[in-house]
C-alpha cells in the first residue's frame, strides 16, 4: 500500500475502529519505504502526512459526535510531527488554540475532542507523551491570549524548564482548524524572543547541552570496562542537530519548521558555510537512515521499535559512518553554534 492510498482511507473512514484498522498499517510502510530505498527525509514526511491525516479525521468523528465546535480552534503538533519528521516511534506531542476564552459547557465540549483525538491517536500507534504535552491536558487547551501570555513568560525568565518548553513549540504547525490563530501569534512570539538577548543566550546554552560521543559504544574501551553496547542515536546525534538548526532559524528570523529546512537556510543566510551545512546535511540524513533501518529491523522481528542501536552488532563500515557523523556535528557545534551563543552573550 502506497502513502496516498492509505490517506485517501484515513479521510474516508468511517468511524473510530475503521481508523485504529488503518493504523496497523503504518509499521508495515515504513518497512516498505526503507526496503525500497527511501531515506529518512521521505519517510518522515509520509509518517507525518498520515499523522496529520489520521488526527484530522479523528476530530471530525469527535466534531459529528459533539456537534459543532462552539468557536474557533485550531488543533496543533509541535515536535516530531510539526517538523514532519515521524517515525514509527513517534509519540504525540499536541495543542488546542482556542479563539476566546471559553465557559464551562466549551471546556467540557473541548475536553471530550482532546480526549477522543488523543486516545485514538494512541490506538493507531502514535503513543500518549509521557510527558503530558497533549491536548487532552488542560494546561495545553487554552485560549490565545492564555498561550501569548504564558509565552511572553518563558521569554522573559528563561529559565531551563521554560526554554525546554518554549523551543518545543517553535515547532508549532497547525493541523486542524483556523490557521490564522498559530499564524499571527507564531509571527509576534518570534519577533518577540528574537529581541530578549537573555531568551536567545539561553536557548543556545540549551541548544549546545547534548553533544555526540567522542567514543561509541561497543568498541574495545567499551568492552574492557563493562559499559554497554547500546546507543541512543534520537539523544546523542539528531536532537543536538534538531536543537541547533532550531536555534540558528530562530536567530535568522526564517519561519521554516523542518530541520533540513532549516539547515538550508542557514546556508543561504551564511550563518553556516557550503561545506558545513552540505556536512552536517549529510550527518543529519546518515543518523535519521540509520535509526529508521534499524527501527525496521525491530519492526521485522516481533520487537516494538525504539531509538537505540546496538553498536557491537553494527557493521564496521556503519560505524565508521556514524562516527565521522558525531564529529560533524560536533565540529559545528563548535564553530557555528558556539559563534552564534557567543554573540547572543554579549
Amino acid at each position: 500500500m502506497d502513502v496516498k492510498t492509505l490517506i485517501v482511507q484515513v479521510k474516508e473512514a468511517e468511524s473510530r475502529h475503521d481508523l485504529e484498522q488503518l493504523g496497523q498499517q503504518l509499521p508495515v510502510l515504513q518497512i516498505h519505504l526503507i526496503r525500497t530505498g527511501a531515506d529518512a527525509h521521505v519517510l518522515g514526511h509520509a509518517i507525518s502526512d498520515l499523522a496529520d491525516a489520521f488526527t484530522g479525521r479523528f476530530i471530525q468523528l469527535a466534531e459529528m459526535a459533539l456537534g459543532p465546535p462552539p468557536m474557533p480552534y485550531a488543533w496543533v503538533a509541535c515536535g516530531s510531527q510539526g517538523r514532519r519528521e515521524q517515525t514509527v516511534h513517534t509519540d504525540q506531542d499536541n495543542a488546542l488554540i482556542l479563539a476566546a476564552p471559553v465557559d464551562r459547557a466549551s471546556s467540557h465540549y473541548y475536553g471530550q475532542l482532546a480526549e477522543q483525538v488523543t486516545t485514538g491517536l494512541d490506538h493507531c500507534g502514535f503513543t500518549q507523551c509521557a510527558g503530558a504535552v497533549m491536548a487532552r491536558n488542560p494546561r495545553w487547551r487554552q485560549p490565545l491570549d492564555v498561550w501569548e501570555a504564558r509565552f511572553r513568560d518563558w521569554i522573559k525568565q528563561p529559565e531551563r524548564q521554560s526554554v525546554m518548553l518554549a523551543q518545543n513549540f517553535l515547532d508549532l504547525r497547525t493541523i486542524h482548524g483556523d490557521r490564522t490563530l498559530l499564524e499571527h501569534w507564531h509571527h509576534r512570539v518570534l519577533a518577540l524572543a528574537r529581541q530578549h538577548t537573555g531568551f536567545m543566550a539561553a536557548l543556545a546554552l540549551e541548544a549546545l547541552r547534548d553533544r555526540p560521543p567522542r567514543w561509541l559504544p561497543g568498541g574495545t574501551l567499551f568492552r574492557w570496562t563493562g559499559g554497554s553496547s547500546m546507543l541512543n542515536i534520537k539523544r546523542a546525534g539528531i536532537i543536538p542537530v534538531v536543537s541547533l538548526a532550531r536555534l540558528l532559524a530562530l536567530t535568522d528570523g526564517v519561519m521554516v519548521r523542518s530541520t533540513r529546512e532549516r539547515l538550508q537556510a542557514a546556508m543561504a543566510c551564511g550563518r553556516l558555510s557550503e561545506a558545513g551545512g552540505r556536512d552536517l546535511i549529510a550527518a543529519w540524513d546518515w543518523m535519521t537512515l540509520i535509526r529508521a533501518r534499524r527501527q525496521v529491523d525491530d519492526l521485522t522481528q516481533g520487537r516494538p521499535p525504539d531509538n537505540r542501536l546496538d553498536m557491537a552488532a553494527l557493521p564496521r563500515q556503519d560505524r565508521h559512518r556514524l562516527r565521522a557523523a558525531f564529529q560533524v556535528v560536533r565540529l559545528i557545534q563548535d564553530t557555528t553554534g558556539r559563534r552564534v551563543a557567543s554573540f547572543l552573550l554579549q
